[in-house]
């Protein structure tokens, strides 16, 4: 008996509850549809059910998609915050629920105009079309009967897979560690619905070819910075501490001066940096997937960046720095977490500081190679979050 109990509890133990979760709702749907044949009336409200099922999955895929539209649209928003000043604020604070109420309103609009175009389709084309199979299927021998009964449940079942699949990327998507999380990344059917199909309808961002880094590298940086010595004790990758990788050389400051030549203008000079930066290094995602799991023997930090022309975020972020401080910018290096349009995970951006204007602009070289511009972007915020500045200069 002790043995039976051990088996019983390791299968359990090794079971991944979101596959678990995702067999029964793709089975239920269908055993249901065997054990109960078809009839007339089952036939209507079938067609009804897969009719508000379908409305239902297009809302939710519209009004996500719609979402990150309008997040990610630094006109949109300017206009949004034109008329809603205290947006802005929100959006940056709490980009989470901004995203949620967002997602929830646009849902109920769209769901309501779907259901009413939809009205004459279930008039006209659904009910007659359930009155002919209806007279179908009662032709037909009782087993046979249980075989479309449970076939005719199978759009069903994948629909409901995919809205439970939908809810749980949403969920994942802003919470970077949980449970929840780590079955979801451990569940083979989920990751198969994930990469085939809600990643192509959901993530617009162009980013999300960019990996974030997902061994809490930057968390232990913001641990072991001593705020009283002013000494970053932390080192980041191949024995590098923040101090060094930031360093500069001639080469790397013979380039900035001629990238902002006669410019005065403090924003000026940050943007041109920018664009040099963003559109001369290339990410390296071979080198993100390594320093992920080990980073010896990595060379890292701004000379190596501008040497080699690629990096992860931790080169991008240094060499801004460097070249910031070549033209005299004031400059900080932030880490916290990124979102790439499918995970959230560890990075590194920069600020430089505006005197005309008085404040600090964000900038993020990094997601700025994408092609889409984060130079002081209205939905930083949206992408960016518990930033922790570990240097400034």
């Amino acid at each position: 008996m002790l043995n039976i109990y051990n088996i019983i509890k390791n299968t359990l133990n090794n079971i991944n509850i979101i596959t678990l979760i995702m067999v029964c709702i793709f089975s239920i749907p269908i055993l249901v549809g065997l054990i109960r044949p078809l009839t007339n009336d089952r036939i209507h409200r079938s067609l009804g059910s897969l009719l508000s099922n379908l409305i239902l999955l297009v809302s939710i895929i519209l009004s996500v998609f719609l979402t990150g539209l309008i997040l990610s649209s630094d006109t949109i928003l300017t206009k949004l915050y034109e008329i809603i000043p205290a947006l802005q604020s929100a959006v940056e604070s709490q980009s989470y629920w901004v995203n949620i109420i967002l997602i929830i309103i646009l849902f109920l609009i769209i769901d309501g105009i779907l259901h009413l175009l939809t009205i004459p389709v279930y008039k006209y084309a659904f009910r007659p079309m359930s009155n002919r199979m209806a007279s179908s299927v009662n032709s037909m021998n009782g087993f046979s009967r249980r075989i479309i009964g449970g076939l005719w449940r199978l759009p069903k079942s994948i629909l409901l897979v995919l809205l439970f699949s939908i809810l749980l990327n949403f969920y994942t998507g802003f919470t970077s560690s949980s449970p929840i999380t780590e079955y979801a990344n451990n569940s083979a059917p989920y990751q198969l619905v994930q990469e085939n199909v809600i990643q192509p309808l959901l993530n617009s961002t162009t980013v999300k070819n960019i990996q974030v880094i997902l061994n809490n590298s930057f968390k232990t940086a913001e641990n072991e910075f001593d705020d009283a010595s002013g000494k970053y004790l932390v080192k980041y990758f191949n024995g590098v501490t923040l101090s060094e990788a930031v360093q500069s050389n001639s080469a790397i400051d013979a380039t900035a001066i001629k990238i902002v030549s006669s410019e005065t203008d403090d924003r000026k000079k940050a943007y041109l940096i920018y664009k040099w930066i963003s559109g001369h290094i290339t990410y390296d995602n071979e080198k993100a997937r390594i320093i992920a799991t080990n980073s010896s023997g990595v060379s890292s930090g701004a000379i190596a960046a501008y040497n080699a022309r690629t990096g992860i975020c931790f080169d991008y972020s240094c060499l801004y720095v460097a070249m910031c401080r070549a033209v005299d910018l004031k400059v900080r290096f932030l880490t916290g977490l990124g979102y790439t349009g499918s995970e959230w995970g560890d990075h590194a951006w920069n600020q430089v500081y505006d005197s005309k204007e008085d404040n600090w602009i964000n900038v993020d070289t990094t997601f700025g190679s994408a092609g889409v511009n984060y130079f002081d972007k209205a939905t930083f915020f949206v992408d960016h979050r518990n930033g922790i500045v570990q240097g400034e200069w």
